[in-house]
């Protein structure tokens, strides 16, 4: 086995990839880290990640909620992390698309899903959807991933 799975042994998926979040975000800093600073993995099946973060003011427009620049990342990580959580990288961006429906004002919370719809063996697609607390969609993206040659080392 390789992978995720076979870096972290006798873990549970979700436990194995909050635990190499957690690690990334101390070694690699960086934009990523604030993405993920409080990015909750809150479920993970192979192919499926469910998130939840609240929206703190820091993640703010002028208006008062979340940033597109924020909701653009956070399709970008958790999307990849669905990736990982089938496959043993998360792959290089090529392609990106965004819809964005409905504002999530600041001290909300918002819950994500994010799906690794395809793998193969050079391309992978995944999607990802990002709701409120009453359960409407405020946010859909898809995401393409270059898959060649792994560019994140999954030590323990």
């Amino acid at each position: 086995s390789s992978g995720i799975n076979a870096e972290y042994g006798e873990m549970s998926l979700t436990q194995a990839l909050s635990r190499h979040l957690k690690k990334m975000v101390g070694d690699v800093g960086g934009f990523s880290a604030k993405t993920m600073s409080h990015l909750e993995l809150a479920d993970a099946t192979p192919g499926t990640v469910k998130f939840r973060m609240m929206v703190e003011k820091s993640d703010g427009n002028v208006y008062g909620t979340m940033h597109g620049g924020l909701g653009a990342s956070l399709v970008d990580v958790c999307s990849s992390v669905a990736i990982l959580s089938k496959c043993e990288t998360w792959g290089i961006s090529t392609d990106m698309q965004i819809s964005y429906l409905k504002g999530a004002p600041v001290g909300e919370q918002i819950d994500i899903v994010a799906k690794c719809d395809r793998a193969g063996k050079t391309l992978a697609f995944s999607s990802c959807f990002i709701y409120n607390e009453k359960g409407d969609l405020l946010l859909k993206g898809q995401h393409t991933k270059f898959m060649g040659t792994p560019h994140v080392q999954l030590d323990n």
